[in-house]
């Protein structure tokens, strides 16, 4: 048995039924409706990057283990803290839920300043929806 180890917010493509949500096959959904305080933009990479601001991001929250978040570090492009590499850095905060507030990881992008002036902002904080 897999030791659950972490929540996991995710915002984008992890989440259920988009592009990469088979990397959290086995995770267990813990919170499907759930918000952090952010900007969520389109980076035009067929991905979202999130950055620090005081609209809401909704995503999902799911335990993971060991095993699954090394794989989506990987996929985040994060090789550790503030690593000089990293497309996303890797932050534990706190995660709203209807039944109250939880702490998680959340993946927000590194390059705040390139994002907002290169990339789409996403008004609703719902890449879901945004996607369609």
């Amino acid at each position: 048995m897999k030791k659950l180890i972490r929540d996991l917010f995710v915002y984008g493509s992890l989440r259920k039924g988009m592009k990469y949500s088979h990397y959290l096959k086995g995770a267990a959904l813990v919170g499907r409706t759930a918000w952090i305080r952010g900007e969520l933009y389109d980076t035009g990479e067929g991905y979202p990057g999130l950055i620090q601001g005081k609209g809401k991001v909704y995503g999902e929250i799911y335990h993971i283990d060991g095993r699954q978040l090394k794989k989506i570090d990987a996929l985040e492009d994060y090789f550790g803290p503030d690593h000089h590499l990293n497309l996303y850095e890797r932050i534990t905060t706190e995660v709203y839920t209807p039944g109250g507030a939880v702490q998680a990881l959340v993946y927000f992008y590194r390059d705040q300043d390139q994002l907002k002036k290169n990339g789409i902002w996403i008004p609703s904080g719902d890449w879901r929806q945004y996607r369609g």
